[in-house]
């Protein structure tokens, strides 16, 4: 029968009078399973023991090195009181390697030793080449020495010579050849550091047991040193076909112990983020008055900024912001659990990750989803034209914020940034730029122009936007463009040319909707005219 015991963190709590004087036991806690939260995670242990009766000092070796003292949480038999727990950092006993960090470290080692022997061998040919050159012009420094002699000399000299510098030659293209060798290994060595299991980090527990034997422990604490964020890849053949979504975790952890092949929770939650509802202060209003007649000042309002004329208007108060975060739809090797306040997914294949900050991708699902494609183009503010795809019904994906990636005709496109919380009926991915149409937004000067009547100013801007669609293929374009909105009862703002687009007189916002046949060519004309004071200032650009 396994029971949550209460910890009694404190040490005022612990009785005085008893004596932990035995010997502690030093005992490994093998990690099983990690919930892994998006800037934390709950790391869970098991360790059986063979506890003597009365008190004992029982010290968990192979837990994470940072760990949140308020949320260990400890289970063991009926017969075992803990008394009280606390972390701590080992600095004497040496680090625990993994398996595969020291077969990389052993092959770094072995390639760096042989490195260092052809190095030596290639210093001691080249000492023997010095002691051959000293020799000879020794010999040769003799005036006793005769002709002969000195061809004895040269003949003897020639082949050591010849042969040592031959070798020096072999040796060098060899250190050449096993410096590669090691500059390979090395940047695997480079890729494992931190790879291993015991990093110091402990928990060091006071138990009373009432029944000598066997024991057993479960361990679970929270660490904030791990997390994860999704990501995808968007992939579309053409658009005729449907949108391929890949969806992945990208997990990270620096806890200082590594999780070898341990099953793995992944929750949309975030323990650190307040779980306070905000209260709602007065909204005060007030004017600003700075005198200033010949410009259009700025209203600023929590999270928008708007145009006015003289006055700038301030509006203090609290605002508050709520994303809901959605789950994602999963595979068979992942069960998705949707709760109250957020959503976990059991990955069922084990994992390993090493405890060296450097991202772990699981891939979730590959989940395909009919998408209509739409291109798009605002040249008022940039005249490139975006393939969007629209999905509906996406609600049942349940999406998580995040990058993605865009394959698009087999090619890399982009990236872009899916937002599933937009409450909006449609979900609308931007899927890059397409350089084969093309957009031509340019002013018409002759139609354009600024008229002074009386005490008014009129002036006019009137564009031609040119679209041409160079693909072998129809395409359908939504093309916006944007007249400005009037901030003053003295100003007056008329739409002069609209070319049969939509206008919606709220936003200023006029769209088209636009068949472009392969090749084709297509010219809008828009235009609006501003009448206001004389002395006042207005930029239509």
């Amino acid at each position: 029968m396994m029971l949550k015991s209460t910890l009694l963190l404190s040490t005022g709590l612990v009785l005085a009078n008893l004596s932990f004087a035995q010997k502690a036991i030093i005992q490994k806690a093998d990690l099983k399973n990690v919930t892994v939260f998006t800037n934390a995670a709950e790391l869970n242990h098991t360790a059986n023991i063979n506890l003597p009766s009365g008190s004992s000092e029982v010290v968990f070796t192979h837990v994470a090195n940072n760990i949140d003292e308020n949320s260990i949480q400890i289970g063991t038999g009926a017969n075992v009181t803990i008394l009280s727990v606390r972390p701590a950092l080992n600095y004497i006993d040496a680090d625990v390697k993994t398996e595969a960090y020291s077969k990389v470290e052993n092959e770094y080692k072995s390639a760096l030793t042989v490195l260092k022997k052809l190095q030596n061998q290639k210093a001691t040919e080249e000492s023997m080449l010095k002691l051959l050159e000293q020799n000879q012009k020794i010999s040769g420094n003799n005036t006793s020495t005769t002709v002969a002699e000195l061809a004895k000399m040269t003949e003897f000299y020639k082949p050591k010579y010849l042969e040592v510098k031959n070798n020096i030659t072999a040796l060098e293209e060899k250190i050449t050849e096993q410096q590669d060798i090691v500059d390979k290994v090395k940047i695997q060595f480079d890729e494992v550091k931190g790879q291993t299991s015991g990093s110091g980090g402990q928990l060091i527990v006071q138990v009373m047991n009432n029944q000598t034997g066997n024991q057993p422990f479960n361990i679970s604490y929270l660490t904030r040193q791990a997390n994860w964020n999704a990501s995808y890849e968007l992939r579309a053949a053409n658009t005729m076909s449907p949108l391929q979504i890949v969806y992945k975790a990208n997990i990270s952890q620096q806890t200082g112990v590594d999780w070898q092949q341990v099953n793995l929770r992944l929750s949309t939650s975030n323990p650190s983020q307040g779980g306070v509802a905000p209260t709602l202060s007065p909204w005060l209003l007030y004017y600003y008055d700075f005198g200033r007649q010949n410009t259009l000042d700025e209203v600023v309002v929590t999270g928008a900024t708007t145009r006015a004329k003289s006055q700038n208007i301030r509006i203090r108060g609290v605002a508050t912001n709520a994303i809901a975060e959605a789950p994602q739809a999963l595979d068979d090797n992942v069960q998705q659990v949707e709760n109250q306040l957020n959503t976990t997914f059991d990955i069922d294949i084990p994992y390993t990750i090493a405890s060296n900050g450097k991202q772990h991708a699981v891939s979730l699902k590959e989940y395909t989803h009919p998408a209509s494609y739409q291109y798009y183009v605002a040249p008022r503010i940039n005249q490139d034209v975006f393939l969007l795809a629209e999905l509906i019904d996406y609600e049942k994906l349940n999406l998580v914020p995040g990058q993605a990636n865009v394959m698009f005709e087999n090619m890399l496109v982009g990236k872009t940034f899916i937002n599933p919380s937009e409450a909006t009926d449609t979900l609308k991915l931007s899927m890059g730029r397409d350089k084969m149409i093309s957009i031509k937004r340019e002013k018409i000067n002759d139609l354009s122009s600024s008229r002074l009547i009386g005490n008014s100013r009129t002036q006019t801007a009137i564009y031609e936007i040119t679209i041409k669609n160079n693909k072998k293929l129809p395409v359908s374009l939504t093309l916006q463009e944007q007249y400005p909105l009037s901030t003053d009862k003295g100003m007056d703002i008329t739409l002069e040319e609209s070319s049969g687009g939509e206008v919606n007189k709220d936003t200023g916002i006029v769209t088209w909707k636009l068949n472009i046949p392969a090749g084709g060519t297509q010219k809008l004309k828009f235009g609006y005219a501003v009448k206001h004071p004389k002395d006042k200032q207005v930029n239509l650009f």
